[in-house]
């Protein structure tokens, strides 16, 4: 008897899911956020959160466990590397003017807790060191659902830092701070969590409005020209159907979006698996017609004309969270870098964490080729090129077809050389004609009502598979720590 496509793709996928399952965290973890009971985390699965609304709580209080040490170290004349901190936050459903007028919230103050709420959060760390560093940005969840391991990598360099400072209030001796205090030289690191605070609480990839940050940071010139151009300039047009597949049945976008859970997972697959199996077919052939380097990029340089499909990178004007993201770089860490007036001196490494390309575990380092042949920007890129030596994935591979893709939030709009240097750690989870296929069908259901599948897009970008969380953490942790060593000289 001859089986069906349908038939061997379900079995396929089936297979799949019962090895996720097979290597999926099944123990509850106990992570008290308290002093006490950070002291004790016994296990780095505390680091993951299995929620945005749990991700921010975990961030926001290992902020005001830090600030409690600062507090007691000034009762104990104690000295600490962790000289100041800082937080604020950002409200995307508000009007942008307002985040003009906000008040940072310093060490003297805990910050409140509202999980109910969609906000872009962003710490600032001020630390004495003993030579000249480039001062660091941090961030996670530029593309929503791939935010959970760059808040994981936030959160374990936050703990770590919370159990060496709590280290050196447990020997209450005063330290000479003139041996200490680096001869005034201090590294300033800004941590944002969740730029895309929707996205990542409704596992998906895009905002509330559908659109891909990581495409909107464009100048005014450069967006007149992507929004003018023909739409079928990276051959997106003729791929429309298969990325954004539609049917009679459609119903219009969902304004409630569910939680998942386990059995919706399972329910939604049987249930979808006709259109599953339709997309995958429209997916397969464009590939063959089409070959996977220009599908591919065709796809990542994204489209500015069609408002509910895949890749779209807004229709001019910058989203709040990336008016957020601004603010919180010039005015709140003091940075000025788009504003054109930052320091000489002053030299900032920007991390912006991303999953989905390259291979299991692995990471890749993104960087725009640049001019500039100042000697910082040499010494980093030497730099990054002895990291990446050491990983499976090849960034040259990762990043071919993004040549012509703009719009990056850590691009030279908002990270301008010489005073700026840019990476976007990627990391590899599934095969990337699978990724495609999670982002067609979660945008299907977002934008027309039929399907519910986030949880597709969150098993491609966020694994729970323990070797993944292991390797990926690792990687991230050891490329933040790398960064807050380099020196400029």
């Amino acid at each position: 008897m001859m089986l069906s496509f349908r038939h061997i793709f379900a079995v396929a996928v089936t297979a799949h899911l019962i090895w996720i399952w097979i290597d999926t965290p099944k123990q509850v973890y106990f992570c008290p956020l308290n002093r006490e009971g950070l002291t004790n985390w016994a296990d780095e699965n505390c680091y993951w959160s299995p929620s945005y609304a749990e991700a921010r709580e975990k961030f926001v209080s290992l902020g005001n466990r830090l600030r409690e040490q600062l507090m007691i170290s000034q009762d104990k004349n104690a000295s600490l590397d962790l000289l100041d901190v800082q937080s604020i936050s950002y409200n995307i459903a508000g009007d942008p003017e307002y985040y003009k007028s906000l008040q940072a919230i310093d060490t003297s103050t805990l910050q409140t807790i509202a999980p109910e709420r969609d906000t872009v959060d962003a710490m600032l760390l001020t630390m004495r060191v003993p030579e000249d560093h480039v001062h660091i940005i941090h961030s996670s969840g530029t593309h929503g659902v791939e935010g959970y391991l760059g808040s994981a990598v936030q959160i374990r360099f936050l703990h770590e830092l919370f159990l060496q400072n709590e280290a050196l209030l447990m020997q209450n001796k005063e330290q000479e701070k003139a041996s200490a205090d680096g001869n005034g030289k201090v590294q300033k690191i800004l941590l944002i969590h969740a730029v895309n605070p929707f996205g990542m609480r409704h596992h998906r990839r895009t905002n509330e409005n559908n659109v891909d940050l990581n495409r909107n940071v464009l100048a005014p010139d450069k967006t007149k020209a992507v929004i003018e151009r023909d739409a079928n300039y990276f051959g997106y047009v003729d791929m429309d159907p298969a990325l954004n597949p539609v049917d009679s049945r459609t119903q219009g976008r969902r304004e409630n979006l569910p939680e998942l859970s386990s059995f919706d997972t399972i329910h939604t697959f049987m249930k979808e698996m006709g259109s599953i199996a339709s997309v995958v077919g429209s997916i397969v052939k464009i590939i063959a017609s089409k070959g996977y380097s220009n599908a591919k990029r065709t796809i990542v340089s994204a489209q500015y004309h069609k408002k509910a499909g895949v890749f779209y990178g807004g229709s001019g004007g910058w989203e709040n969270s990336v008016i957020a993201v601004q603010h919180a770089i010039d005015e709140f860490a003091g940075f000025s870098l788009s504003s054109g007036n930052a320091d000489a001196q002053s030299k900032v490494f920007w991390i912006d964490v991303h999953t989905g390309l390259g291979k299991f575990g692995s990471y890749a380092l993104l960087r725009k080729e640049t001019t500039e042949n100042n000697l910082w920007t040499l010494q980093l890129n030497t730099f990054v090129a002895g990291l990446e030596e050491k990983q499976a994935s090849s960034s040259k591979a990762v990043s071919s077809g993004y040549e012509e893709t703009v719009g990056f939030i850590n691009g030279g709009v908002l990270c301008p050389p010489p005073s700026c240097f840019a990476i976007t750690q990627e990391f590899g989870t599934i095969p990337g004609v699978a990724v495609v296929l999670s982002l067609v069908l979660e945008n299907k259901g977002f934008n027309w009502g039929k399907g519910e599948f986030a949880y597709l897009t969150s098993n491609a970008f966020q694994p729970q598979r323990l070797s993944w969380r292991r390797t990926a953490l690792r990687g991230g942790s050891e490329m933040l720590r790398a960064a807050l060593k380099f020196q400029t000289r």
